[in-house]
């Protein structure tokens, strides 16, 4: 996790200064390679250096990604498919367990990761010649950033003269740092600790602990497509806005059901609960973490200028780091004084306390930067 958050921002700041298609491609080829070497040795230190490596080189994919999004769809587009790419990882988490296990049973672990090396260096290959880094490249034109129409002019270009220390002063950008920060963290949280909590606290057996986190899966993937598709429409009839964003209310939204969620969670449920009220908690939970983790991807990326938008992604994304840092060890400190039902509210707290903030700050500055844009036309 360490190697993949540094690796993730770091490639956001290098994203808006090469060719993401080729970052992209580079990345998954180097991971492909990583998996194979990784079957040639049998040394845990070697295991744990090349999984670093691992980790760095897999850290360059979503920057990569985003950069592309943000080229080639207008802002009324753009959530609804970054929330169709970002449930790549939840039906990779339900699919890959599966299918690595028949593989690895039948034919040995060895053979299991060479088979997703050379699958992962096939598919970066077929990327490098079929991705295309914008419209421009084949001859569209440019997607606007601002009202989600198209730019008039086929060659038309925007041109932006904010930097990096202009994102950094920009309030909204540390709102939106703060809010991920507590929802990733509650990802984190729920997913890593949930399963304990039911079963040594709460009572419940581990068969249905594992189905808790498995409504919490699913939750997450109706949550993350539902995000981005209903909040475009927002977009669509208001545009990006300069003080708040049409994505605001949907996002709030989200967090005060989380904190209601936790609370019902460690409140309302014992071992007597009925099943279903318990897995409706763990879809509700699932739906209104991953969908704000998804919206917010979508803040840093739409109201910062498009030849930045990569850097303020990567200062965006280091929030969900801090959050998931803050689920690990220091939630567990929590629940060793407090047991699990504590850290949990705590989780709950922290949730309000971000829904405040959002309250706080509803009405403003948006624009991350000065948002100097010019149209450059050839």
């Amino acid at each position: 996790m360490t190697a993949y958050s540094m690796s993730k921002f770091l490639s956001g700041l290098f994203v808006d200064r090469m060719s993401p298609r080729v970052m992209l491609s580079m990345g998954l080829v180097l991971c492909g390679v990583v998996n194979i070497v990784f079957t040639a040795f049998d040394s845990i230190s070697v295991y744990a250096t090349l999984w670093f490596v691992n980790g760095l080189v897999q850290g360059s994919g979503w920057p990569a990604c985003a950069k592309i999004l943000r080229q080639w769809f207008a802002p009324a587009q753009f959530g609804t498919w970054w929330s169709i790419l970002s449930t790549s990882m939840n039906i990779s988490g339900v699919l890959a367990p599966f299918l690595s296990t028949i593989v690895a049973m039948s034919y040995g672990w060895r053979v299991c990761l060479q088979a997703q090396g050379l699958l992962a260096v096939t598919i970066a290959t077929i990327s490098l010649f079929v991705v295309k880094n914008s419209p421009k490249d084949v001859g569209l034109e440019n997607i606007s950033t601002s009202t989600g129409g198209k730019v008039k002019s086929e060659k038309a270009e925007e041109v932006g003269e904010d930097t990096t220390w202009d994102l950094i002063k920009s309030p909204f950008l540390w709102v939106v740092f703060i809010v991920d920060c507590v929802t990733f963290g509650s990802v984190c949280g729920c997913i890593d600790w949930s399963q304990l909590y039911l079963t040594q606290e709460v009572g419940l057996g581990a068969q249905f602990a594992s189905a808790f986190v498995g409504s919490l899966q699913v939750g997450a993937t109706i949550g993350t497509i539902a995000a981005g598709y209903l909040t475009d429409r927002q977009v669509a009839k208001y545009g990006v806005q300069e003080r708040g964003s049409a994505r605001y209310p949907m996002l709030a939204g989200f967090v005060l059901v989380l904190a209601i969620s936790l609370h019902l969670l460690v409140f309302w449920t014992n071992a007597q609960s009925s099943r279903l009220w318990i897995l409706l908690l763990g879809f509700l939970i699932g739906n209104c973490t991953f969908g704000p983790v998804a919206l917010i991807g979508v803040l840093v990326i739409e109201h910062a200028p498009k030849h930045l938008s990569g850097t303020s992604h990567a200062i965006g994304s280091l929030g969900a780091s801090l959050g998931a840092v803050l689920s690990g060890l220091p939630l567990s400190f929590i629940a060793v004084h407090y047991e699990w039902a504590g850290a949990f509210v705590a989780m709950e707290i922290a949730a309000v306390l971000a829904f405040v903030l959002m309250i706080v700050t509803w009405r403003i500055p948006s624009r991350i930067g000065r948002k100097h844009i010019k149209i450059k036309t050839e």
